[in-house]
C-alpha cells in the first residue's frame, strides 16, 4: 500500500471518529445532511479571483483535505456505525483506485484516492450503482 493511500485512509478514519463523536471536533468541521450524498462537510467557496495562496493553503491543510476526501465517499460508507464496518467499506472503496508506489526511472503515476480524485471523475458519478463495490454496514 502506497504512502498516499495510507494517508488517505488514516485521514478518513479520523474524520469518521469525529463524525461518530469518538474524538472531539477540534478542527470545527461543519456537517450538512444531504439526501443523495449522505453527510457532507461544508467547505468554503472561493471566488475565482480570490487569494490563490490562501485557497491553496486551505486545500492542503488537514481540514481541506479531510473535507474533500469525506465528501467523495459513497453514502453507504458514511453510514457505518462501527469502526470495523467503516474500515471494511473504506478498504473496498479505496481498492477501486490505482495504487502503485513510484519507481525510479519510470513515469509518475497517480497513487491513492486523493490524487486520483483531483485528476479523474468519481467512479460512481457515471451512473454505476454505488452499493455494488461497497460492503454493507
Amino acid at each position: 500500500m502506497s504512502l498516499s493511500r495510507r494517508r488517505d485512509r488514516y485521514c478518513l478514519i479520523h474524520i469518521w471518529k469525529i463524525h461518530q463523536k469518538i474524538i472531539p471536533n477540534d478542527v470545527d468541521l461543519d456537517w450538512t445532511p444531504n439526501d443523495r450524498l449522505g453527510i457532507q462537510i461544508r467547505t468554503p467557496r472561493f471566488r475565482y479571483w480570490a487569494d490563490h495562496k490562501r485557497a491553496n493553503q486551505l486545500s492542503a491543510s488537514f481540514w481541506g483535505r479531510a473535507a474533500t476526501l469525506w465528501n467523495r465517499l459513497p453514502p453507504e460508507a458514511k453510514r457505518c456505525e462501527t469502526l470495523s464496518s467503516f474500515k471494511s467499506s473504506l478498504g473496498s472503496f479505496l481498492s477501486e483506485f490505482h495504487d502503485q508506489p513510484p519507481t525510479i526511472g519510470y513515469p509518475t503515476v497517480l497513487n491513492g484516492y486523493s490524487e486520483a480524485s483531483r485528476k479523474a471523475p468519481h467512479p460512481h458519478h457515471d451512473g454505476d450503482q454505488v452499493g455494488d463495490s461497497i460492503s454493507v454496514c
